[in-house]
């Protein structure tokens, strides 16, 4: 890549080094320098790197699974950037292994394993500064974004379900340590399938073990869905609750990251996110089946003129 695309103090670190630039996420830019990791958080994102190198350390000798070993450094200029070794495996998706049954069996069975394992994690022993729980925006908050889209009427609907939803009596036992991205994106596996190793922890914090099952639950296949609850209850004794796990899917979109921006504003990401989540959000509170969701879309779309 070009070297004014870098930030300099890296090229002076790293003067001979080739250069990569991985990505920019919604939290920072990332860059491969050898077999190392380097991010740059973006503005009011720093406290997630301290948070995320805190709870990784933390843990480490809990989860049998390859985690980042993550540094935090600070410059003279005041930019923070966290570093840390690659962890080497087979990127993966939730479809990639339709056609291959054993690679899905073990894909499954170790994303339960990993999950046991840090659901399992004393909270305690989490700094206390960094033992955060991951929110939902409260209902009157986001209302004036919802009103755009709905009646009166509708939105009392909303509210009634949606704060159904968060009064979920949970058990004490059940808020655990939650990773909030079991992903492909976030992880890799072996050429067999199996889980190796989980990395983006920036978004973990403490909430109920459900919350955690909300991308298997919606994007995997049915069958890797299957095999995970499957191998979780048995290594836990819990069985995954999934009506809670649709429930929570129906409002994920109002958690509280998705709306505050980098320089703190509350701002949802568009019309179209927004549509497109209430309207399978109605659905499912209507009980309908989830194809109804793009009847709300259009006819919320419709009705608006958007």
């Amino acid at each position: 890549m070009k070297q004014d695309n870098v930030p300099s103090f890296i090229i002076k670190k790293h003067p001979k080094a080739d250069i990569k630039f991985i990505g920019s996420g919604s939290d920072s830019d990332a860059y491969k320098i050898g077999n190392h990791i380097i991010r740059i958080p973006h503005a009011n994102s720093t406290e997630l790197y301290l948070r995320e190198a805190a709870i990784c350390s933390a843990i480490s000798q809990d989860i049998s699974f390859q985690i980042p070993n993550i540094s935090v450094h600070k410059e003279k200029d005041g930019t923070l950037w966290a570093e840390h070794e690659m962890i080497m495996g087979e990127k993966w998706s939730w479809h990639k292994y339709m056609c291959h049954p054993k690679r899905m069996h073990n894909l499954g069975r170790s994303l339960a394993r990993f999950m046991a394992e840090l659901h399992s994690v004393d909270t305690r022993k989490i700094p206390a500064k960094h033992r955060k729980s991951v929110p939902y925006m409260p209902f009157n908050t986001v209302a004036p974004f919802l009103a755009k889209f709905l009646s009166d009427h509708q939105m009392q609907f909303f509210k009634k379900h949606y704060e159904k939803i968060l009064a979920y009596p949970v058990k004490k036992s059940d808020m655990v340590l939650v990773h909030l991205g079991i992903k492909g994106p976030n992880s890799v596996a072996d050429k067999d399938g199996n889980l190796v190793g989980v990395f983006d922890f920036c978004n973990a914090g403490i909430y109920e073990r459900e919350r955690d099952m909300v991308l298997i639950a919606i994007m995997a296949p049915n069958s890797l869905w299957r095999i995970f609850a499957r191998e979780y209850k048995q290594l836990t004794g819990i069985k995954p609750n999934k009506k809670r796990i649709i429930d929570l899917a129906k409002i994920e979109f109002l958690w509280a990251k998705r709306w505050i921006r980098g320089d703190g504003q509350i701002q949802p990401a568009g019309d179209r996110f927004m549509l497109k989540n209430i309207g399978a959000a109605m659905a499912h509170f209507h009980h309908l089946p989830y194809q109804f969701k793009w009847l709300w879309y259009y006819a919320i779309k419709l009705k608006r003129h958007i």
